[in-house]
């Protein structure tokens, strides 16, 4: 009822599994990567969450995305028995059972044996997907470990993962359970929100639904975290509430009052506050008063559809797409992370040899297209590499990266996750435009930052950002000797002697040995040292992992203050 009022093209704070409002923070973003594993590389998969951190909404995200040579089996409903859960896997993959026949568990693991063997020889794969499967019994977890035995001689026919809140886990901790619990290869907790990521979630979704992501003051965001707790649904439903509230006042932003009358609505006597009567009589006001105008709106249709455009506020869509380039690139090889040696760190520069004009003036676009000055901004953070990429001729900078022994890492973060990264990055920035453009944050002195901007250099403080940048960064970073990806037990890899090696020397009593198998030993020293530099502490050596590790060892990289 408040879309045009505010300018919205769409519900920002809907509760429904929405993939296209979906929000990555760090713990999400390692999630989905969990379950992009699940996907692609087999085995048993286990997600759990709190009740509305958002592991549907990554899902359905997933499923949006799904390879088309993959099936996918979705099972929103566990509350099944042994027998139904079959069916019901059957149902799904579209098998047609024979008629005539028993319905027996047995009958239903031969047709699915022979359905996946078909399936495994014409090149698919097959994934199971259970969701709420907290409610799944233990007869039914016993089967579902005996699924995945069906498999051939080296691979598993069918992939399964795991959905549920945190219960499930310690179902699995169960002694009857601990065979199913032993084959798990991948798990994951998916937490609630920080403040910082709470902040930047909800201007996310106030821009995606094509709104103003200032309609809610600072402190009316501070005091949506606090009732919240950081849980992505209460987030929802509370700043829908407070939505509502400002528009019965009239009001084109939303304050704290309208977050703490809006908590007590949803929240009822946890909240603390007493909501004001007027809230309910004047919104029984409006709502009729809309019903009338709807039924006059719906007597009166324009002919051939026409409508009146309602008025907007600045729509910020997704990043736009950059088209093809031709294959001709100028690469200088960063070397390896074992093999850097010092080296003085180039300074940004508009033209060879001549030093960008540092600009006082508020951050304007300059006059290239985003697609241009992202480019330009990912020569800036090459150069920091000693690494030259030439802006016309080389193809999308992340497919180049790898090439020189880089990888591009695009996060949504803050000021004080890229304080403590404290290496050069490019900001994705925002104006009255429908799309971005791109800048490249190359140097700290104090509470100042450089950021280069196609041609034009800034002297900024993180505040002249505040209604320019959202959080989204893209960072450079060193890949390790024969890097392939992320490592995680079980993996056997040149790279995973390399890890060794480097946490020998940050740890010399450990005496890891130089295997070259990520062994149970191996999981419990990444994990401490995951801990310890306030990573996720999953055993999964992804980038954030590889980048702290370099950082640790004192490994030659351009830093913000170099």
């Amino acid at each position: 009822m408040y879309q045009d009022h505010f300018g919205f093209n769409q519900e920002p704070f809907s509760i429904a599994p929405d993939p296209s409002f979906l929000y990555l923070s760090a713990s999400h973003n390692e999630a989905l990567a969990h379950l992009l594993y699940g996907f692609s590389n087999g085995g048993f998969v286990l997600i759990t969450g709190e009740v509305g951190t958002g592991k549907t909404t990554l899902l359905r995200n997933l499923l949006d995305k799904t390879p088309a040579d993959i099936d996918v089996a979705f099972i929103l409903n566990p509350r099944l028995t042994v027998k139904e859960l079959l069916e019901t896997l059957c149902d799904e993959l579209g098998i047609v059972r024979p008629d005539g026949e028993p319905d027996s568990v047995k009958r239903y693991i031969d047709i699915l044996n022979r359905h996946l063997l078909e399936t495994h020889r014409a090149a698919r794969s097959t994934v199971m997907i259970i969701d709420e499967a907290q409610n799944l019994t233990p007869a039914v977890l016993e089967q579902i470990r005996l699924l995945t035995n069906l498999e051939t001689n080296d691979k598993k026919l069918l992939r399964i993962i795991l959905l549920g809140q945190p219960e499930l886990q310690e179902m699995l901790d169960r002694t009857e359970l601990r065979q199913l619990s032993q084959r798990i290869t991948a798990r994951y907790h998916l937490s609630v929100l920080g403040k910082e990521e709470s902040l930047e979630y909800i201007r996310h979704r106030l821009t995606r639904a094509g709104g103003n992501p200032n309609i809610f003051t600072d402190r009316a965001m501070s005091a949506l975290f606090r009732r919240s707790k950081g849980t992505p649904r209460l987030i929802n439903i509370i700043a829908d509430r407070a939505l509502l509230g400002a528009y019965v006042e009239s009001a084109y932003q939303v304050t704290p009052t309208h977050v703490r009358l809006a908590a007590k609505e949803v929240l009822g006597g946890s909240a603390r506050f007493q909501l004001n009567p007027f809230w309910y009589s004047t919104t029984a006001v409006v709502l009729i008063i809309l019903g009338v105008v709807a039924l006059i709106n719906f007597t009166s249709v324009k002919p051939d559809g026409a409508t009146d455009a309602a008025p907007s506020s600045i729509t910020r869509p997704q990043q736009i797409s950059e088209p093809p380039q031709p294959e001709s690139p100028t690469i200088t090889h960063a070397a390896p992370i074992s093999q850097l040696q010092e080296k003085p760190q180039a300074t940004a520069v508009a033209e060879p040899g001549v030093p960008a004009p540092v600009t006082l003036s508020p951050i304007t676009r300059p006059d290239f297209s985003g697609y241009s000055l992202q480019r330009m901004a990912f020569a800036k953070l090459f150069e920091r590499w000693g690494t030259d990429y030439n802006v016309d001729g080389n193809p999308v900078p992340c497919d180049f990266a790898p090439k020189a022994g880089l990888q591009c890492m695009r996060r949504s973060g803050g000021w004080t996750e890229i304080n403590n990264l404290a290496a050069p990055v490019i900001v994705e920035l925002w104006d009255d435009e429908p799309s971005p453009y791109y800048g490249a944050l190359v140097q700290r002195e104090g509470d100042r930052y450089t950021l280069l901007v196609g041609n034009d250099s800034f002297e900024i403080r993180p505040r002249d950002l505040r209604d320019a940048w959202f959080g989204v960064y893209i960072l450079l970073w060193q890949t390790p000797p024969s890097y392939r990806g992320s490592l995680k037990q079980g993996d056997q890899h040149t790279t995973v002697a390399w890890l060794r090696e480097k946490l020998n020397l940050l740890q010399p009593d450990l005496s890891l040995g130089s295997s070259d198998r990520f062994d149970e030993e191996l999981l419990q020293v990444v994990r401490r040292f995951q801990e310890q530099e306030d990573l996720v502490a999953d055993g999964v050596v992804g980038p954030l992992t590889w980048i702290r590790l370099a950082d640790r060892l004192q490994l030659p990289a351009p830093k913000l203050d170099g």
